[in-house]
């Protein structure tokens, strides 16, 4: 298991059926606190995030979410 969480911003969209689907851009990282006791987030420069965030293990066939 890796020692790292993404941090992600889901976006909704219609398909081109009218399905609503979720999409997650990647915003950063996070990392256990070395009090193991909550985390480290680390944002990507230059991203302004707001809203709904989500914390996900990184997906082993690399996609996102």
């Amino acid at each position: 298991m890796t020692n790292y969480l993404n941090v992600l911003k889901p976006e909704t969209y219609l398909d081109e059926n009218g399905v609503e689907k979720t999409s997650f851009l990647k915003v950063g990282v996070a990392f256990p606190h070395e009090s193991g006791r909550g985390f480290n987030l680390k944002v990507t420069s230059g991203i302004a995030v707001s809203g709904d965030l989500v914390v996900l293990p990184p997906n082993p066939k690399g996609n996102q979410g």
